[in-house]
């Protein structure tokens, strides 16, 4: 390969560190070339930690709207008037609000974002929307394939009471109450266990500020929360393909989810060899499922397949849309090209193309100091470090032909595969 990966600049990928008065740690990615600063802020309080379905996405949406000494008017106010973006997101471990601002906000945004975590209020009306807002939304994905696609796909791999398979219904809605909200809040948004990310512009100042206003928070409180180990949650064993079909009424496609948990570790070889291998089959544009699917038989106008890293998971799945009329056909040929690759070789061109692809794909994730502080806290999530990177770098440099088809065989064994369609009619 003549790609010198070895030149390739990683240094930005790591953190500054800075320890804060209370001992915990502040990672920050400075770039004093922009005077956009974006803090993350983030608790152990993911949907793994919640007692009743739905508790864990009210309580990070209703945060941050209102405290006891300011209205929900007064906060959005003072947060549009500055134009300071909030973006908040919930998964199974981490729950982070994130603030986009300009630095010289940053002093007056600090104080009312403690205010906000410290003193939340949680307002009867304001729930009522959310359960307003989130019953419909449960209600349209029920009619849309890829959703109802996804939901039974992860359910079957790791069953309806783990926390990767759980999925809330309409009558979980009804359920959940603003008690519920405010508990999980007192039990899981322990400012003690908060981590910060920061990226953008960030001086000396800033850090200053940040240890003034959250450095001084003791931490000798470690919070009600266990910590999540998909561990403690049992899994299906799945010794046979599975073939899980659903019916959504009147929809004009049938979604198509094929995959299965990889049985390696994030930091083995193997797994880095799989990145490359999935790359080929569906990972890009030019990948084999688009070039067979999509432009010579014409059954999609898009089809890929991903490789999952999750927290002590690896999940690979292929999706696609596909008129209904082609769903059979569009499965024959999928499973082909999975064939193809445990039987044949990978050509040494075709396999040169995927080195540069992604190698210029890392690139661009990276180009970018917002980018390189979600990527660090995502790693931090699904707790991996950058021996992951090495690997991938490493199997971009050296695989081999023989090397992915002994990949391929273990990845692509059909008996640990859950089949998925979800159309207007069931298949048979």
């Amino acid at each position: 390969m003549n790609i010198a990966i070895d030149k390739i600049d990683r240094s930005g990928l790591v953190p500054q560190k800075h320890v804060m008065p209370n001992g915990k740690v502040l990672a920050f990615f400075p770039d004093n070339n922009t005077e956009l600063v974006k803090i993350d802020f983030c608790f152990p309080a993911g949907a793994a930690y919640q007692s009743k379905l739905l508790q864990a996405a009210a309580t990070n949406s209703l945060l941050c709207e209102c405290s006891k000494k300011r209205s929900i008017q007064e906060v959005a106010e003072w947060i549009d008037f500055r134009g300071i973006v909030v973006d908040k997101n919930v998964d199974t471990v981490m729950s982070t609000l994130s603030f986009y601002t300009l630095r010289r906000y940053v002093p007056e945004l600090l104080p009312l974002v403690y205010e906000l975590f410290a003193e939340p209020v949680f307002g009867e009306h304001e729930f009522a929307v959310f359960l307003s807002k989130r019953r419909q939304k449960i209600l349209s994905a029920q009619m849309e394939t890829g959703k109802v696609a996804r939901n039974l796909f992860y359910a079957d791999i790791f069953g309806r009471t783990h926390p990767y398979g759980v999925y809330a219904e309409v009558e979980d809605v009804d359920k959940l109450t603003v008690d519920d909200v405010r508990r999980f809040y007192s039990e899981h948004y322990n400012l003690s266990q908060m981590q910060m990310v920061v990226a953008g512009h960030c001086d000396a100042r800033l850090v200053e500020l940040i240890d003034k206003q959250f450095g001084q928070v003791s931490c000798d409180e470690q919070g009600t929360g266990d910590i999540f180990e998909p561990a403690d949650y049992p899994i299906p064993a799945h010794e046979t393909f599975r073939a899980v079909n659903a019916v959504v009424p009147n929809a004009v496609q049938s979604t198509l989810r094929i995959g299965r948990r990889l049985p390696w570790r994030w930091d083995s070889q193997e797994y880095a060899l799989f990145t490359v291998l999935n790359t080929l089959l569906g990972g890009y544009f030019g990948s084999r499922l688009m070039s067979n699917i999509r432009e010579e038989k014409g059954y999609t106008y898009g089809i890929y397949s991903y490789s999952h890293l999750m927290r002590d998971n690896l999940l690979f799945f292929i999706n696609t849309d596909v008129g209904s009329q082609y769903s059979q056909p569009a499965l024959k040929e999928i499973y082909k090209e999975m064939e193809r690759l445990c039987n044949e070789p990978v050509d040494a061109e075709e396999l040169e193309v995927v080195r540069h692809y992604l190698v210029g794909d890392f690139l661009r994730s990276i180009d970018g100091i917002f980018e390189r502080g979600e990527r660090y806290r995502s790693m931090q999530t699904s707790r991996i470090d950058e021996r992951f990177t090495d690997n991938f770098f490493h199997a971009i440099a050296t695989c081999t032909p023989q090397q992915l088809q002994a990949v391929a065989r273990q990845a692509f064994d059909r008996d640990a595969f859950t089949q998925v369609v979800v159309g207007q009619e069931s298949i048979q």
